[in-house]
């Protein structure tokens, strides 16, 4: 027995021809007409209310719901406006359950209902990622015959009917069922293959751009080489090799804080743009609202599902056009629990479960759940996570309107606890520094980004295309942003931002940017496994930004504390009469200037990078710059020892309660930040 195409078509909704050309904004729709509502020859008409776009049986059905007529209009405009289905439109808006829904058709129709065992055996489920969920879906349940599960839409009852009139043989075959049925039967047949995919990922493919291997031999090789020579140089011609090394490290690092200067320099950071178009008005033709995919990765975070649900729930986007994937690791049993909690009765929303097993990382979590996803933009957020709820209709517009190469738009980041901790303070400075000024103004100049590890949003097709996160990568945010661009895509920024909270404790501040530091540090290696192939994949300009961005990032963490502690040991003796400015070394000038000018800059972006009125809270963690960088060293240090150790460690960042000091008094929530 095949499934055949007349019943998938009996099953479908088939779009409703809208009544203007889509594109015009503002344009009002007109009067809803019937749709399939001629009946058969023979049929004895029914009468149906005035303006009515159901047919009799289409009514009988709503009717059967308990769904009167004023509320099944509304549905019926949202779909048409969205370019979804009636009973999509009333399940999200609560109005009926997808149980409900389903056993009222099969009732309508003589049919059965009947839920997809968790045991059924299905064929070539994976021809269904990527892809909305079908509405006919064969099952073979241990036994020769099989089933049909469908689950028709509401404008599709009368050419069912007629289906089953022609075909009264399949009525022994045919189950309705709930449509989150045949998504979740999708997702068990093809979890050991997204499972085997996602622990490999480039690995598999494309190894020599995958952190399995932190470092190959031949880098191993050379490093060890060089350390060789340098000890070399320092025993034999110690003058020689430190004026060599003092020379070349200081020029490098002013280097790195030139790159810095324009963003300094450049315009003031523009607003959020406040003219956002409603999603769907940017289609050619009639396509009805893009799907926008949503995934966000959870381990060990009951604490925050309740405020990340809410956040979620916030996005203006149609929810029927929702594709909501929070993503659990499997074994853990307290953050599953809380998620289905908090998202009971919400049909856009579903849980997706990662079977344990290494790497546990992020990125092999988002792999895992990657080939589920079907909308046509991605985005990716964390636990803590508030984004404004504009964010999907300004990266649809810039999709939309952008270059015809754009893949990715990054979100700024901004912290809202700032004022509460000197740690969270020069955070919230660095975010204003990094996503406020430094990414747009690398993106205006056609760099590849170093992305954040949240609020990216994408071309899913794209994102696909080069094969996901690498799951080995503790900081497969920053690769990500270098493989765009070496397959000939941008990524630029957006306005709208993502409101978190930074963390306060010394523990969890030294893990998170331990792991990041470390994550540089390999990504810098495994794209210059090839340097003369990234140099043609990226030309001469984003190449020299490589290097000062990724590298710079690398070995200013270890130059800043060196020439602070040059400059300190050189100018105190001078300052207490010990010695003679004569007697100072003549790189102490380039030392100077380069601490200060490394303040300077810092000052400059993150001062011009902080929204409005946040500023005289923030600026008295400035004096304690200083000490904030050499505890960046620290953790360099520790992630240059955990890349020889333990290159795919991934130590967590808890977030909500345990992160932050004081959180239950009202001035440190973070929803005062979008509400008032």
């Amino acid at each position: 027995m095949r499934a055949d195409v007349e019943l998938a078509d009996a099953c479908e909704a088939h779009s409703y021809p809208m009544p203007q050309a889509a594109g015009k904004r503002g344009s009002a729709a007109a009067a809803p007409t019937q749709v399939d509502a001629q009946p058969e020859a023979g049929d004895t008409p029914r009468p149906t209310p005035p303006q009515s776009p159901f047919s009799p049986r289409q009514l009988a059905l709503l009717n059967a719901m308990g769904i009167d007529h004023a509320d099944a209009l509304e549905a019926f405009r949202a779909a048409r406006r969205n370019g979804s289905d009636v009973a999509s439109e009333l399940i999200v808006a609560g109005r009926v359950t997808e149980r409900r829904y389903g056993e009222c058709y099969a009732r309508e129709l003589r049919l059965l209902f009947e839920p997809i065992r968790d045991d059924a055996a299905l064929r070539g489920a994976a021809a269904f990622l990527g892809r909305p969920p079908p509405r006919t879906l064969e099952i073979y349940p241990h036994r020769v015959d099989g089933k049909f599960f469908v689950c028709p839409a509401i404008e599709s009852i009368d050419r069912f009917a007629r289906y089953l009139d022609r075909r009264p043989d399949m009525r022994a075959y045919l189950r309705v069922t709930a449509h989150s049925q045949i998504a979740r039967a999708i997702e068990r047949e093809t979890m050991a293959q997204r499972y085997a995919a996602a622990r490999l990922s480039l690995s598999a493919d494309l190894p020599r751009l995958s952190a399995r291997l932190a470092i190959e031999p031949l880098q191993a090789a050379l490093g060890l080489g060089t350390a060789v020579a340098v000890c070399l140089f320092l025993y034999y011609l110690p003058g020689f090799a430190l004026a060599t090394g003092h020379g070349g490290a200081t020029l490098f690092f002013a280097a790195c804080l030139a790159i810095r200067l324009p963003a300094a320099l450049a315009a003031d950071r523009p607003p959020p743009v406040a003219d956002l178009p409603a999603p769907g008005v940017l289609e050619t033709g009639w396509q009805g609202v893009p799907v926008y995919s949503v995934l966000v990765a959870l381990h060990d975070e009951t604490t925050i599902v309740p405020q990340l649900v809410a956040a979620l729930e916030r996005l203006d986007w149609p929810k029927t056009r929702l594709d909501i994937k929070i993503v659990c690791e499997a074994d853990d049993g307290n953050t599953i629990a809380a998620v289905r909690q908090a998202t009971t009765g919400l049909a856009h929303v579903s849980t997706v479960l990662v079977p344990p097993g290494e790497p546990r990382t992020k990125p092999k979590a988002l792999n895992h759940a990657l080939p589920l996803a079907y909308g046509e933009f991605l985005v990716l957020y964390d636990a803590e996570d508030v984004p404004d709820p504009g964010q999907l209709r300004e990266a649809y517009l810039r999709f939309r309107t952008g270059r015809p190469d754009l893949a990715c738009l990054q979100a700024p980041l901004v912290v809202t606890n700032g004022e509460t901790h000197w740690l969270s303070g020069l955070f919230a400075l660095e975010y204003a520094a990094l996503f406020c000024r430094m990414l747009p103004w690398l993106a205006s100049q056609g760099f590849p980004l170093s992305l954040g590890g949240t609020s990216n949003h994408f071309v899913r097709e794209r994102l696909v295309e080069i094969g996901g996160w690498d799951s080995h990568n503790v900081t497969e945010d920053a690769d990500l942003g270098i493989r765009l661009h070496r397959a000939g895509y941008r990524a630029e920024t957006i306005t709208r931002p993502t409101y978190e909270q930074a963390p306060v404790r010394w523990k969890v501040w030294r893990n998170q940017r331990t792991r990041w530091m470390k994550g540089w540090f390999v990504t810098y290696l495994l794209h210059m496994r090839q340097p003369l192939l990234l140099f043609r994949q990226l030309g001469p300009r984003a190449m020299v930004a490589f290097q000062l961005v990724f590298f710079g990032m690398v070995v200013s963490a270890f130059a800043h504390p060196l020439f602070l502690l040059l400059v300190v040991i050189q100018l105190v003796p001078v300052a207490v009469g010990l010695s003679e400015l004569d007697e100072l070394s003549p790189f102490v000038i380039v030392d100077v200037f380069n601490v200060v000018a490394a303040y300077g800059l810092f000052i400059a972006l993150s001062a011009r990078g902080l929204e409005p009125g946040t500023a005289r809270g923030l600026r008295r963690w400035y004096v304690l710059l200083p000490a904030y960088w050499a505890l960046l060293a620290w953790a360099s240090l520790r992630a240059l020892w955990q890349l020889l150790t333990a290159p795919h460690k991934w130590e967590k960042t808890p977030h909500g309660l345990e992160s932050r000091m004081n959180a239950g008094e009202p001035r440190h929530q973070i929803w005062p930040t979008l509400t008032g």
